[in-house]
């Protein structure tokens, strides 16, 4: 009965990570193309590499979280980081805004766009449409958050296979070719582009340090651990292997995945693939937006005689600072911001965690 608690509880934390991971950039493909796929074969292996890095460094954080009863990122530095959390916090936490809202630009950058698709409104308009949803789901706190999080990562993760199955399909002959004849480029770089992704993937795991309150002991973060390896390899390899199978057509590709399932003509294949990349840009929004509301709820709460106003607030503001990132652009912020984030997180964020984090742990 134990083992089967601990099972739940890390496949709620799993389920929300996988939401918030998956987001804008990778359901249109540019991440995995970006980062894997224009290295050819190796495609293949990378994203496990990036996946194994990530869940270790998730793992530890979720145990340091749940152990010294910290669920916000700040708590969680100045537990890491002592006895320099002082300094080091605070570049952390600089750090880490800056990752979310370029995150929420990202998810603000593709929203507008598909929900102006689908109603044929003016895009302010429906960016004001999308933020509304956000701020209604996120407004009730971690237990809902963890509800409805699963709930769209289900739902997601099936509209993803349906998409991704269609595609490799379609491409199976030029996959077969790519894989036997081992067409790629340098060793090297597929390993140093891995390693990026990771790192600045292990930034974003910090907006799910609200939701380790719901992990019961450390067997519930293992299996949040094992849940997120899981889930999140099965959809790193569905995506990277459909995009290797329209390689290299779809490099350099603004929205790949979209592109390759619009070419494809088949009935209905299009409506799933919106309802999967809507279903990503959610998740993604509510993960983040909570992260950054769980902080500032802290700063502004007693200004509130409700503490559901006071996130519907916070909430509105992070999302309004994201919309205004996103007028830079998808590839801008995925090219430019995310790489020098990923630089940062190496020495800031994945060595300190793996290194130093298991010392966090508070005895039970």
């Amino acid at each position: 009965m134990q083992k089967s608690t601990s099972a739940k509880a890390g496949f709620g934390v799993a389920a929300v990570w996988f939401g918030s991971h998956c987001g804008g950039g990778f359901a249109t493909g540019t991440l995995a193309a970006n980062y894997y796929v224009k290295f050819g074969a190796w495609a293949i292996f990378m994203p496990l590499l990036a996946l194994a890095i990530m869940c270790v460094v998730g793992t530890i954080q979720w145990e340091i979280c749940r152990s010294n009863r910290v669920y916000d990122y700040k708590s969680f530095g100045d537990v890491l980081y002592r006895p320099q959390e002082k300094l080091w916090c605070t570049v952390f936490e600089i750090m880490f805004v800056v990752d979310v809202i370029m995150a929420l630009g990202i998810v603000y950058a593709s929203a507008g766009n598909l929900i102006q698709g689908w109603i044929n409104v003016p895009y302010i308009l429906a960016v004001a449409i999308f933020t509304v949803i956000i701020v209604l789901l996120t407004m009730f706190g971690t237990g809902f958050l963890l509800k409805i999080g699963t709930l769209l990562s289900v739902v997601l993760i099936g509209c993803l296979v349906v998409t991704s199955v269609a595609g490799i399909s379609a491409g199976a002959d030029n996959l077969v070719r790519i894989v036997t004849t081992w067409e790629c480029a340098g060793f090297g770089g597929a390993l140093w582009s891995a390693i990026l992704y990771a790192s600045f993937q292990c930034a974003c795991i910090a907006t799910t340090h609200s939701l380790t309150e719901s992990l019961t002991d450390r067997r519930s973060t293992i299996w949040a651990g094992v849940w997120g390896f899981l889930l999140n390899g099965a959809m790193m390899l569905m995506t990277s292997i459909m995009l290797l199978s329209h390689y290299p057509d779809c490099i350099g590709d603004n929205l790949p995945t979209f592109n390759i399932i619009s070419k494809l003509n088949i009935p209905g294949l299009k409506l799933a693939y919106s309802a999967a990349l809507f279903l990503a840009l959610v998740t993604t929004a509510i993960t983040c937006s909570s992260a950054l509301t769980a902080r500032l709820e802290k700063l502004i709460a007693g200004r509130f005689q409700s503490i559901v106003i006071c996130r519907a607030v916070c909430n509105a503001v992070v999302m309004i600072v994201g919309f205004l990132v996103a007028q830079f652009g998808l590839l801008a912020i995925l090219n430019k911001g995310y790489s020098f984030i990923g630089y940062i997180c190496i020495p800031l964020v994945i060595l300190p965690t793996v290194l130093i984090g298991y010392r966090r742990f508070q005895k039970e």
